[in-house]
């Protein structure tokens, strides 16, 4: 079985929405919504990988000082074991957005509520939204 130690930030918006990417069809879980986020590399810590993914994937030099640290959520797949280390940043408005094309297609802001209804999210994404948000 695989360990996988990964990072994930949630970014809402003044209106209470959250950024979610849709990845690429050639991404894990190609074609679905989920958010920003990727693997812990060695030696980095969870802060920096979240700051580096961030970066690689919508452009953004975060201040990690705005990173606030939620919870670890742990799932047990049969082909892998996932710790995955979630933040959430509040973002203003003058956020821009600027895809890794290659990782992500498309985003949208949408509210918790909305996104929990769709069956297109990477799954991981659904306990996240219960836990977070009471949807």
């Amino acid at each position: 079985m695989k360990n996988i130690h990964a990072v994930g930030v949630i970014f809402e918006n003044l209106k209470g929405e959250i950024l979610v990417l849709k990845r690429s069809s050639d991404s894990i879980e190609g074609e679905m919504w989920g958010l920003v986020g990727g693997h812990i590399d060695q030696n980095e810590d969870k802060y920096q990988a979240a700051v580096r993914e961030i970066k690689e994937e919508i452009g953004l030099e975060a201040d990690v000082d705005q990173l606030q640290f939620l919870k670890t959520f742990h799932w047990e797949r049969p082909e892998m074991k996932l710790d995955f280390e979630t933040f959430k940043y509040l973002a203003d408005k003058n956020l821009t957005i600027s895809l890794d094309k290659e990782e992500n297609t498309t985003f949208m802001w949408a509210p918790p509520k909305d996104l929990y209804g769709r069956e297109d999210l990477m799954m991981g994404l659904y306990p996240i939204l219960e836990d977070e948000y009471q949807v």
